[in-house]
């Protein structure tokens, strides 16, 4: 009997200890990530990241560690994710971004992080220094003709990131924005990889993510602009475009938004009939008008607007 309970409590004692250990290795979710703000580029917990850069940051010019988050994929090793910048060391209300990274290391048992992927986010292209890594450029989407200059970066209005599970797999992606467009950074297939750089052309209106259909897979909704060009004073009548996942990346699908989108079609159609009657009537409204009668599937009066 003595040798039985011994036997039965060794059983529970080694089940109880699996459980525990499947518990602590169950993929992390959103509302568990911590975050940490860095307010001094000369906080040593910061600087560790730094050599992951470049050797040393430009004559006037500093390294600076801005925010990191804790573990999101499915593996046991535990992820950090580091926004980092080179800047002036001045926080003004503008420029003083040059260039801005997210670093994704992971931690050793000796305390110091190893480096599993480097994005370089953008680049100012006002001094001479290359980090390797690999670099996202926003995309504008197809049909908005307000294109980003390369002279103005939007990360000059300033970066976060935060991580939240988008593409409905259990693994939380990484999503880096500002006020000029988002970057989705995504594990997939063992390694991090970029699946959505999508410029907006307008700062009103913010860009976000939202479930449509509440099936627990996100759609980025993008604010832009539809710009008339050579009409002083213009309207610029709101435009959206609407990524969606496909299973391997986010891909454009207006479709999905103005098919059944009546309010929107009657507040272009405001803006384009209240021209007055000597400027004409804007071509650049005629052509978006034509594009939500194509995505209705009303060919008919989309040939109307499009010819």
């Amino acid at each position: 009997m003595k040798q039985y309970l011994q036997t039965t409590l060794l059983g529970l004692t080694i089940s109880l200890l699996l459980w525990g250990s499947a518990v602590s290795a169950a993929p992390p979710t959103s509302e568990t990530v911590k975050y940490h703000r860095y307010h001094d580029r000369r906080d040593p917990e910061g600087q560790k990241y730094h050599d992951f850069l470049a050797a040393a940051a430009p004559e006037g010019l500093y390294y600076n560690t801005r925010k990191t988050a804790g573990n999101i994929d499915d593996t046991p090793e535990k992820e950090i994710i580091v926004l980092m910048t080179a800047d002036t060391g001045v926080d003004a209300p503008q420029g003083e971004w040059v260039q801005a990274f997210l670093l994704i290391t992971e931690d050793e048992a000796d305390g110091f992080p190893k480096k599993k992927a480097l994005f370089k986010l953008f680049d100012a292209g006002t001094h001479a220094f290359d980090v390797p890594g690999k670099t996202i450029e926003l995309q504008s989407a197809p049909f908005v003709f307000w294109k980003l200059r390369k002279d103005q970066p939007w990360f000059y209005y300033g970066v976060s990131f935060e991580v939240v599970d988008l593409t409905g797999d259990g693994i939380l992606d990484i999503w880096v924005e500002c006020d000029y467009g988002v970057a989705v950074i995504s594990f997939q297939e063992g390694e991090f990889t970029e699946v959505c750089s999508a410029f907006s052309s307008t700062r009103r209106g913010a860009i976000e993510y939202l479930d449509i259909d509440n099936d627990g897979i996100y759609e980025i909704k993008i604010p832009d602009r539809i710009s008339v060009g050579g009409i002083p004073g213009a309207a610029y009548p709101e435009w959206v475009s609407l990524y969606e996942w496909d299973g391997t990346t986010y891909i454009l699908n207006n479709e999905r938004f103005y098919a059944n989108n009546d309010e929107f079609l009657n507040r272009v159609f405001r803006n384009y009939n209240g021209w007055p009657q000597g400027f004409g009537k804007c071509e650049e409204q005629r052509f978006y008008i034509g594009l939500i009668y194509y995505y209705r599937g009303d060919t008919a009066r989309a040939r109307e607007f499009l010819q």
